[in-house]
């Protein structure tokens, strides 16, 4: 299967004193999917379908799909059971009212569905989700559910999980497909892995943050990240496009969106996950 492109669309500013370089990068990813003939799911985080509605609305113009990335761009342990759910209802309200469109899909910030959060797969079917794609299975230096399936499965609720592409094994198991590890991969190493993970029988997917484009950003530390992290995340970003286009090439091209593999597996026999 081809590789499917996703965008996580979120405002990692410190303060509104800042340049919002968010909203120009989110249109070079569309300029970018449009050049290609993309459709993408883009998980937005909820407040800026208040900030920002317009740019969401051209999200949604534009054919992609458009998913929740939080109301906030919170992790799920820093929110908690209950709280989260009501954040979900608004934020995909907001989004739905800004692109309108339904939102049946949910990623939580920074992959942070993990064992300690595992109350948020109730709360997601209870707000009316069809689908997550929030796991990442494997160890990682901030959220990540090592053991988890790599292949899409079903919790025991009935709700589909889409967990995120890795490769390897143990703790040497990363995500070749995304974010940093996308932009910092040797070249040749990231064409095979595209190439293994969408020849396989799973749901292969890209996912990539506004920054992950805007190589003239100034450095800043933010929110969610030390200055190590900061650094790490604010250098490679000048060639993101040419190294998302390598891997869907590598892969025979862009898959569906989400939504649309998931709507797939309708009658299908997926593996439960209690």
């Amino acid at each position: 299967m081809p590789i499917t492109l996703t965008f996580d669309l979120e405002d990692n500013r410190r303060s509104a004193d800042q340049p919002a370089r968010f909203v120009d990068m989110s249109d070079r990813f569309l300029a970018f999917a449009e050049q290609r003939g993309i459709k993408a799911t883009v998980f937005i985080v909820g407040e800026i379908g208040a900030s920002h509605p317009e740019l969401v609305r051209r999200v949604a113009d534009a054919g992609h799909e458009i998913g929740l990335h939080g109301l906030r761009h919170v992790s799920l342990d820093q929110i908690g059971p209950g709280t989260f759910q009501e954040e979900i209802i608004r934020g995909r309200a907001l989004l739905q009212d800004a692109a309108g469109v339904e939102v049946p899909g949910f990623r939580a910030p920074i992959f942070s569905l993990t064992p300690e959060t595992a109350w948020a797969r109730d709360e997601l079917l209870a707000a009316g989700f069809s689908y997550s794609s929030s796991v990442l299975p494997a160890a990682s230096p901030l959220h990540g559910w090592p053991g988890a399936p790599r292949e899409p499965f079903r919790w025991a609720n009935g709700l589909v999980e889409l967990p995120c592409p890795v490769i390897g094994r143990g703790r040497a198991s990363v995500p070749p497909l995304g974010g940093v590890y996308l932009r910092y991969m040797p070249g040749p190493v990231m064409t095979r892995a595209a190439r293994r993970l969408g020849g396989g029988d799973g749901c292969a997917w890209i996912y990539c943050h506004p920054y992950d484009f805007d190589a003239d950003e100034p450095f800043f530390v933010p929110p969610y990240a030390g200055w190590v992290t900061a650094r790490i995340l604010h250098m490679r970003r000048g060639r993101t496009f040419e190294r998302i286009s390598r891997a869907m090439d590598a892969a025979g091209g862009a898959g569906p969106t989400l939504w649309s593999i998931v709507q797939g597996y309708e009658h299908a026999t997926l593996p439960v996950v209690a």
